[in-house]
């Protein structure tokens, strides 16, 4: 019967013209046992949702009691005539077949992936992180955020199932970034760049100072690490002092984040800023549309001095990088400013 459903185009038959295509002759020409067999195998297709059968009001398992128009499923109609385990495909999920009807040689490769990602989106609890569900469900932790390094591309068969990595709750991570430097500090040192971060680690480790531990901001990452403040237990309690470049891309860093996080205490660190502008700068190898003045509304808590030495830098495209205020030099500022920051 599955043969005779797979070859008829529409998607509704009668149910006494599948009867005849079944046994080549009227239903009136049948034996009882025939007709509860017939019916039997319409009640098979209908559990297994490869047709839909509706019975009249009296609800009687014969013949006369199914109503005469039978829908089929098409789509479920496909997996069982080709060996796909449709109870791996679930709407409810989002996980659509369609790929794997057309493409069945590689649906029989990729079956226990498939089979995992099922189990694993009804009981998944939203607390594993992307590496962890890759092994959990592909057995390679790189399977769906670095495919190309991985044994299985698993980004391949979500996109293969209609789905994508946003579809999945997950919990988002980010690389280390807080240092704590000492126990009897109040303030978090906000540095963009990587070598002024460890230059300054190495001064204020173990040094008696306000700061209490320095956070790399690694550039406009930094926008993003601030959301995961709670790991270290940071929060708006804190004061956060921000160093970074001298130039447009610096200001409008800081001024992304300050306006991003209103509800944390984030401020320009005033003595790290004089002290880079004492350094010769350079013209800026890439320029970039920023709008200047909007960097002009947050140095309002640096020296009005310095305030017009940096709006002059900066409409004139100059840069200052914070590598120019180097160790041994910052070294020398610490000592003067005993390891207090502001």
């Amino acid at each position: 019967m599955i043969n005779i459903l797979k070859n008829y185009s529409k998607k509704t038959i009668d149910i006494y013209d599948l009867a005849f295509e079944y046994r080549k002759q009227p239903v009136l020409q049948w034996s009882r046992e025939e007709i509860n067999e017939y019916i039997q195998q319409l009640q098979d297709l209908n559990d297994q949702r490869i047709i839909q059968i509706k019975r009249s009001a009296k609800g009687e398992a014969n013949l006369g009691s199914i109503q005469r128009k039978i829908t089929i499923n098409k789509w479920n109609l496909e997996g069982q005539s080709e060996g796909v385990n449709l109870d791996f495909f679930c709407h409810d999920l989002g996980m659509d077949a369609s790929y794997y009807l057309k493409n069945l040689e590689q649906y029989h490769i990729d079956s226990p992936h498939i089979e995992r990602l099922k189990d694993f989106l009804y009981r998944n609890s939203g607390e594993l992180t992307l590496n962890e569900i890759s092994y959990v469900v592909f057995k390679d932790e790189k399977a769906l955020l670095q495919p190309e390094k991985a044994s299985v591309n698993g980004k391949r068969i979500l996109n293969n199932l209609g789905l994508e990595i946003s579809d999945i709750s997950y919990v988002d991570t980010i690389s280390p970034f807080y240092y704590p430097t000492s126990s009897d500090g109040d303030t978090v040192l906000v540095v963009e760049n990587k070598d002024t971060c460890f230059s300054l680690l190495r001064l204020l480790t173990g040094r008696v100072s306000n700061i209490k531990g320095v956070l790399f901001g690694e550039g406009r990452a930094v926008i993003k690490i601030f959301k995961f403040l709670y790991v270290y237990g940071l929060g708006n309690k804190d004061l956060f002092l921000y160093y970074g470049d001298i130039d447009q891309e610096g200001f409008d860093i800081a001024r992304s984040l300050i306006e991003k996080y209103p509800q944390h205490n984030i401020k320009l660190s005033r003595v790290l800023y004089h002290s880079l502008l004492c350094y010769e700068g350079r013209p800026l190898n890439n320029k970039r549309t920023i709008d200047n003045s909007k960097a002009e509304e947050i140095l309002t808590n640096l020296f009005e001095e310095d305030r017009n030495t940096i709006m002059s830098i900066l409409k004139s495209a100059g840069c200052i990088p914070q590598e120019a205020l180097n160790y041994d030099d910052m070294k020398v500022t610490m000592d003067e400013l005993q390891y207090r920051l502001f």
